[in-house]
């Protein structure tokens, strides 16, 4: 009976144990036909990931240079430094030692030490990078065990924050394959955004033999691609013109201002305030002080020069003035009298001074700017005369296609442009307010300079930012010579005693200046305030004071520079003409 019994138990277990391991020896053979059959694309390729990594090494960015062939921004040699968790003695103990060494700050410290937690300890885990070799010098003095060191590049701006928002700068790419590339960067606005291909090169590689876990274990130098640099990009930007105007201009709250080369069409100098210094993004603080520069309301970041559209006011009479003489309407000796303003209709249209300016012919009204004068040849020659001279002369225009991003037309409006965009029928009194630079008139500063450079040279000239090496050549505009006199013999008075930028005057070796004033207005000035006494400049908000222009060219015997300056919300133009003078002597007596 014990016999049977125990035999009785004895199957009754190995029947549950056969029928176990046949329930487990069939799982796991689904599971080896699952992995060998349906997911072995997906093994396998883990399996290749584990056993080569490659390693990238940065290749040396191209220079922007000047004119003068002076670097702009380029590469200056930099260090990462790593530490290898198994390797060190108490790892712990070596962040610390790091950390006061390097001036680690706290959010820098705990995100090495979270690193460290996290991922195995064979694998590196960045401590600082962007370092330069007297930093590391100390610590290679103490031969830390576990702490590793890798050279790459870091972008050096040698002009800082003179023309950053149009050289522009780099950042780490956001996606791609370079994305994960030590030091790697990628061009994020202006001409180092333009031209990334050009200047970016080619990355190295060394391929790197690895475990299934992610171990190196050796290297596969059949594979090695050395790094291959980037090739430099030339502009016209003359150094030295540049750090005047943005000497002359950083004093303005907000502000723009190119020059012009008339035979070259080379832009000498393109500045934009305020602006931002590119060196320090790659500072301990760099989060905050992108903040404050997204924050503020002038707008750091924007390329004022191209991307802003302003009203030219009185400037743009160089074009109204151009286009009554050459359609015949006008002569220069033909005398205006201005009282202080002028009725047509049921309205009365204000010059800027109240008193007037008695009788005044085309030199005198450019000279004191009237603008009771040139309410009554815009009126008398009509908007399509004036538009086409504006075109002609190279507003509403774009240049920087392929070389600067955001840049904007403005706008040279006429019948067809208002019916379609305003909805209403032109009338006289947009011809009026058109006369003296106002109303649906917009402009930016590079085409105000082209304006400039091409009404006293009779050519067609055309702006370029970037020296191809080739020598442009500008067909003739066509308009006659004694109307182009004209008109310079206005613009010479504007900077002698008396003209409106008289304050601006300069004279290097014989050489001088002509040019014109423009006051934009921002906002409309009612009856009732005229009435009661217009507000001043210091009792308006920043945002609601009028705009200042200059335009100028010289030496005025012969042109051969052209500049803008727009100073926003000055109030008037005289930080404009002053900071043109500046510029304007700084070219004239340019021996390079």
């Amino acid at each position: 009976m014990i016999d049977k019994e125990v035999a009785r138990v004895f199957d009754r277990r190995s029947a549950l144990f056969l029928t176990g391991g046949a329930v487990l020896t069939s799982f796991l053979v689904l599971r080896m036909f699952q992995m060998q059959v349906f997911s072995y694309r997906n093994y396998k390729r883990k399996s290749e990931n584990n056993s080569f990594r490659i390693q990238y090494t940065m290749a040396e960015r191209g220079k922007i240079l000047t004119a003068h062939g002076i670097p702009i921004s380029g590469d200056a040699s930099v260090y990462r430094i790593y530490i290898v968790p198994e390797e060190a003695d108490d790892v712990s103990h070596l962040i610390d030692t790091l950390a006061a060494q390097l001036h680690l700050g706290d959010k820098t410290i705990k995100r090495i030490r979270a690193t460290v937690k996290k991922q195995p300890k064979f694998q590196p885990v960045l401590v600082s990078e962007n370092l330069k070799w007297h930093e590391l010098a100390p610590l290679q003095a103490k031969n830390l065990a576990g702490v590793h060191i890798r050279g790459g590049y870091a972008r050096v701006y040698e002009m800082g924050p003179a023309g950053a928002q149009i050289f522009g700068y780099v950042g780490a790419p956001a996606r791609g394959p370079d994305k994960n590339i030590p030091f790697f960067t990628s061009g994020v606005t202006g001409l180092e955004y333009r031209f990334d291909d050009t200047l970016a090169g080619t990355p190295g590689q060394n391929v790197m033999i690895t475990n299934a876990v992610g171990r190196v274990t050796g290297e596969d130098t059949s594979q090695f691609i050395a790094p291959g640099p980037g090739r430099d990009i030339k502009t016209t930007i003359r150094d030295n013109v540049q750090r005047v105007m943005y000497d002359a201009l950083v004093g303005q709250k907000s502000g723009c201002g190119v020059a012009i080369d008339i035979e070259s069409g080379d832009i000498l100098a393109m500045v934009s305030v305020p602006s931002f210094d590119p060196n320090q993004f790659s500072s301990d603080d760099a989060d905050e002080y992108i903040a404050s520069l997204r924050a503020d309301m002038t707008k750091p970041f924007m390329n004022k020069t191209i991307e802003g559209l302003y009203p030219p006011g009185s400037t743009f009479k160089i074009v109204v003035a151009l286009a009554a003489l050459e359609s015949g309407a006008l002569s220069p000796n033909e005398k205006i009298f201005c009282p202080g303003h002028w009725d047509y209709g049921d309205r009365r249209y204000h010059c800027w001074k109240s008193t007037g300016h008695g009788w005044v012919d085309l030199a005198d009204a450019l000279k004191h700017s009237c603008d009771t004068y040139f309410y009554q040849i815009a009126l008398r020659i009509g908007i399509d005369a004036i538009r086409a001279m504006g075109i002609k002369l190279g507003l509403g225009q774009k240049y920087m296609d392929g070389v600067l991003s955001r840049e904007m037309p403005g706008v040279i409006p006429d019948r067809k442009w208002k019916e379609k965009k305003i909805g209403a029928r032109w009338v006289h009194g947009d011809a009026i307010i058109s006369g003296i630079g106002q109303g649906f008139i917009l402009t930016n500063c590079l085409q105000l300079a082209v304006m400039t450079a091409r009404a006293v040279s009779n050519r067609d000239v055309i702006p370029r930012l970037i020296d191809d090496g080739q020598t442009p050549q500008f067909k003739p505009l066509g308009l006659q010579t004694k109307n182009i006199r004209a008109v310079m013999r206005g613009l010479e008075l504007v900077t002698k005693s008396g003209g409106t930028a008289a304050g601006a005057a300069i004279n290097v070796n014989g050489a001088r200046m002509g040019g014109k004033t423009g006051t934009a207005q921002v906002r409309s000035i009612s009856r009732a305030e005229r009435e009661s006494g217009k507000l001043t400049t210091e009792q308006l908000k920043w945002n609601m004071r009028d705009h200042g222009l200059f335009v100028g060219y010289a030496p005025t015997d012969h042109p051969r520079y052209a500049v803008c300056i727009i100073t926003e919300h000055s109030g008037g133009a005289t930080g404009a003409s002053r900071a043109a003078g500046a510029v304007m002597k700084e070219l004239l007596g340019d021996k390079k």
